[in-house]
């Protein structure tokens, strides 16, 4: 016999479970009336987890997710903050590294007649191209299951489940601001409502914590893969932009969402370098410069919707 792992990758995209499709809901709503006070305070019901965005202060929330408000033509309305917030930390490349990078934009082909489509078929169609497939099947999926010799099994991906739910209204998707709502109708007839009616919550793992905490103060590697000279040595990064971030989770201070995820980024690209380049002879010379490149674009990547 063989064993499989069935595994949820996909519900989310097709059935609008994540908080970037409530963000791009809420802003297209707020966007009819610009000037309005209250419908930017739903704001304050996405990223509970996100500490920066959850503080009581309307002002920063506002501040943060009207940029481009008005700009609900565009292509990529749904992504776009999220993309300039990632944007930002190519500031830790090296400059040699970033003339291979291209924007976001100008690398998801959009098919026929998507601008007649509805902003939720969109933002997921942009999800799915840019992190579903490239990123969350390929790093967090089969990579890591055909590693360990095991079998993932998809039910959500089969054709027939995506088509279906591609011809379903939007509103059984994401109704009002609830995630996946005709999953959570089926799921009342089979489990507890505490389960069924609770927030979906994303998988988070406390990077600075476990890195520069008390959890980590014994993970000498860590500040050896990330001192100047080994920054230097590799030549993937900016030592001075690196030795920034390091000094301000050494000193305790909260890191912000962008400087965690270029920290995980930072360090599994220098990892790599050490372990499966640099440690076998010849083989640096064999690689690219827009091959490195992909690496620490892939190692800085993180769901946090």
């Amino acid at each position: 016999s063989f064993k499989v792992v069935i595994t949820g990758e996909g519900a989310d995209e097709i059935l609008g479970g994540y908080d970037i499709f409530k963000e791009m809901a809420i802003r297209r709503f707020w966007a009819r009336f610009p000037n309005s006070q209250l419908r930017p305070l739903l704001l304050g019901r996405l990223y509970p987890e996100i500490g920066q965005l959850n503080q009581g202060n309307n002002a920063f929330l506002m501040a943060f997710f009207k940029k481009n408000l008005e700009d609900t033509q565009l292509p990529y309305y749904s992504h776009l903050i999220r993309w300039a917030n990632t944007a930002r930390n190519q500031r830790f490349l090296a400059q040699e590294q970033t003339a291979p990078l291209r924007l976001a934009e100008e690398q998801v082909p959009l098919p026929d007649h998507f601008a007649q489509w509805s902003g939720l078929a969109q933002a997921q169609y942009l999800e799915m191209t840019t992190f579903l497939s490239p990123y969350l099947l390929a790093a967090q999926g089969d990579r890591v299951a055909m590693a360990h010799s095991v079998e993932g099994r998809f039910p959500f991906l089969d054709y027939r489940v995506i088509e279906f739910c591609n011809r379903l209204p939007d509103r059984m998707k994401l109704h009002g601001l609830t995630e996946k709502w005709l999953m959570r109708q089926i799921a009342r007839k089979y489990l507890p409502a505490e389960i069924g009616a609770r927030r979906k919550r994303p998988y988070r793992a406390p990077i600075q914590h476990s890195f520069f905490g008390t959890a980590g103060a014994k993970f000498e590697y860590v500040r050896e893969l990330l001192a100047e000279e080994a920054v230097i040595r590799s030549g993937l990064f900016n030592p001075r932009a690196v030795g920034q971030l390091v000094n301000k989770a050494v000193s305790g201070a909260l890191l912000s969402e962008n400087d965690n995820m270029a920290l995980a980024g930072i360090l599994s690209t220098q990892l790599v370098d050490q372990q499966f380049v640099r440690n076998h002879t010849g083989r640096r010379e064999t690689l690219r410069p827009t091959d490195r490149v992909k690496v620490v674009n892939l190692s800085a990547k993180e769901n946090v919707s």
